[in-house]
């Protein structure tokens, strides 16, 4: 599996801002009211990254462990983690960055139509929070998704073991 680009994810925000700009302002111009966050999607949109970095802390003290063990020969190889946990989370990781990212260009979208509106309603405040609990939850998830990448192990390796003349081993 590829790691999730940087390029996506602004691409997923550029769309989701541009939804998040221009629904609203149709809801307005018929007469409804801007969308606020509510309470529970402040809290939920941040706690979700952090819930995501305490699951990955087992990957974070394995790879650890394993630079310690490149650094000094003597230390003894950790032990090994399950492989089927870190794909979960590094798949838990790769979603919740795309929907972070979404989150996140709605909510700037919003703020954004609240913003250029002759009266900025208090309502800001809300949708500001959100926006950063949404911010939160992506820099969580592409962190975690870097962290579950596979250390190289060097010169020797099953990558180098293929013949140089380009043929498949």
């Amino acid at each position: 599996m590829k790691a999730t680009k940087i390029l996506n994810l602004i691409a997923w925000t550029v769309l989701a801002t541009t939804a998040g700009y221009l629904l609203p302002q149709i809801v307005v111009n018929q007469g409804g009211s801007i969308p606020i966050s509510p309470l529970n999607i402040i809290i939920t949109l941040p706690l979700i990254g952090i819930i995501l970095l305490l699951m990955a802390i087992p990957i974070f003290k394995y790879r650890k462990a394993l630079l310690t063990k490149a650094k000094d020969l003597n230390a003894v190889r950790p032990l090994p983690l399950n492989p089927f946990y870190a794909v979960r989370i590094l798949l838990l990781a790769k979603s919740i960055s795309i929907s972070g990212s979404i989150f996140s260009g709605w909510h700037i979208g919003v703020v954004w139509l609240q913003l250029s509106s002759p009266i900025i309603p208090s309502s800001i405040v809300q949708n500001a929070m959100a926006l950063l609990g949404s911010i939160v939850m992506t820099i969580c998830a592409v962190l975690v998704e870097r962290v579950c990448r596979v250390i190289d192990d060097g010169p020797g390796s099953a990558t180098d073991a293929a013949p140089a003349t380009g043929e498949p081993a």
